[in-house]
């Protein structure tokens, strides 16, 4: 998790493969998205993925930077 643009730690950086199931209408569009970007499915998911942690980090049981 970065906090006011706090740098993380070089490991904390690294990518990590993760194996996940997902519907085959989400599949195609993230497919449709990354070929209109020309950005790669992987970073597409990242970039959700980070937005959906941002706005829901009550999950993490952290409390929220104001």
């Amino acid at each position: 998790m970065m906090i006011l643009n706090k740098p993380l730690p070089p490991e904390d950086l690294k990518a990590t493969e993760l194996r996940v199931s997902l519907p085959a209408h989400v599949v195609r569009d993230l497919e449709t998205m990354a070929a209109n970007t020309k950005q790669d499915i992987s970073k597409l998911v990242e970039i959700s993925l980070k937005m959906f942690i941002a706005t829901h980090n009550d999950f993490l049981r952290r409390n929220k930077v104001p």
